[in-house]
């Protein structure tokens, strides 16, 4: 029976599933193996999944980690990039280096300040909502955004507004 669940969430899950880890690394083959990864791991440890009604909230989570950890392993092994082509303009390059940048301050940040801030600065997920899917306290979320901001600004050479 445990098999028949899996294969349901699955099916239910797998395409947002893809979505989540395409939109944090970026990257078609990296997405499809993470969501792999997050589907084999939800397998072995599948008694402790919640019901229904919380499993999108876990399995994004278990999938938001493993993402962030491959994008920092990705960047300690920093593959050269091709240049980015001509044709874009001024704008789209300047969109590209500010998403970058916002991956980058990501990824470097601690696991659970990382957690934090991409679901709530690049998921467009309240306060509220984070806490929930996360299992902690609107408090935590507001200490750990902080966290997150002084560790942007340290990396940024910017100062306080």
């Amino acid at each position: 029976m445990p098999e028949d669940r899996l294969h349901a969430l699955y099916r239910t899950y797998g395409p947002a599933l893809y979505a989540r880890c395409r939109q944090i690394l970026g990257d078609d083959a990296a997405a499809a193996d993470a969501a792999q990864e997050t589907f084999l791991r939800l397998h072995r440890h599948l008694d402790r999944a919640p019901d229904a009604s919380q499993a999108l909230a876990y399995i994004y989570r278990v999938a938001t980690n493993y993402c962030l950890n491959q994008a920092r392993d990705r960047r300690r092994r920093a593959e050269p990039m091709a240049d980015l082509p001509d044709v874009l303009g001024a704008d789209a390059e300047r969109l590209l280096e500010d998403r970058d940048l916002a991956r980058r301050l990501i990824t470097t940040a601690p696991p659970k300040v990382a957690e934090v801030a991409w679901l709530h600065l690049a998921d467009g997920m309240t306060q509220d909502e984070v806490a929930r899917v996360l299992g902690i306290s609107r408090r935590t979320v507001v200490s750990r955004l902080a966290d997150f901001h002084r560790h942007a600004r340290t990396l940024t050479g910017s100062s306080p507004s």
